[in-house]
């Protein structure tokens, strides 16, 4: 998926108010200083905080297989592995939420989980 594509999708996803931030500048191979990924979540800070490190990690991951060098490197080096799901079920909004509530999964779990289920990196269910 090409970087501006992704700019888009995150744009359709996150057209919500209010709340947690973030994007990416990079530097064109060219030389050019651009932003992309402009994502924003607005629904529980401390969760959100880690949906848009997941969201930004993976677009300076794609942005650096483009040629281009971001600026805050220390995205490259986010571990985003996901957690399993439970034995016999698909990742959805609503299983997160229920394992999150029940203090099976950290804040960050939960937020890198939104954030992939968001980008369409987990083939579940989206209650």
């Amino acid at each position: 998926m090409r970087l501006f594509q992704i700019t888009a999708l995150l744009l359709t996803i996150t057209a919500l108010p209010g709340c947690t931030t973030g994007q990416l500048s990079y530097v064109t191979p060219g030389g050019e200083h651009k932003t992309a990924c402009h994502t924003e979540y607005s629904w529980q800070p401390s969760i959100d905080k880690y949906a848009v490190e997941y969201i930004l990690s993976y677009c300076a991951t794609e942005a650096t297989k483009q040629g281009h060098t971001v600026s805050e490197q220390h995205l490259l080096d986010i571990n985003r592995t996901l957690p399993a799901a439970p034995a016999g079920k698909s990742w959805s909004h609503e299983l997160a939420r229920q394992l999150h509530q029940a203090g099976q999964l950290s804040d960050k779990e939960y937020g890198y989980l939104i954030a992939a289920m968001d980008l369409g990196h987990i083939e579940g269910k989206t209650e």
